[in-house]
């Protein structure tokens, strides 16, 4: 799978904060790398095509996320959910999105803030 659309924005003025929309491909799922350049304390992704919200915030597992479909119901991803990097790795500003949630066929927004 490709991403057909990846357009990332840096706030101007507001720091630690940014923002991109991504589209796949009809090919299979693919898991997704954002380089941020600052620590992310809150990592939030929508699917837009499913109505599908998973957020995460510092002091959560890694992997981790919390999960809300359209119908409002949430649930906990302790295992499938997003790794966020770490300073002991060296990819502390960066965020990783597992095929589990990045599907193919898909439209997603993203917005992190540090």
């Amino acid at each position: 799978m490709a991403f057909t659309t990846n357009t990332r924005v840096d706030s101007a003025g507001v720091v630690n904060h940014s923002s991109g929309f991504l589209v796949s491909d009809g090919g299979a799922a693919v898991a997704f790398v954002v380089s941020l350049g600052f620590v992310p304390r809150i990592f939030k992704l929508y699917n837009i095509t499913d109505s599908i919200s998973y957020e995460w915030w510092a002091g959560m597992t890694n992997p981790g996320a919390q999960k809300q479909v359209l119908a409002g119901t949430r649930s906990l991803q302790t295992t499938e959910g997003f790794t966020v990097g770490t300073n002991a790795a060296g990819t502390a500003d960066q965020v990783s999105v597992p095929t589990s949630i990045m599907l193919a066929s898909k439209s997603f927004a993203w917005e992190a803030l540090g």
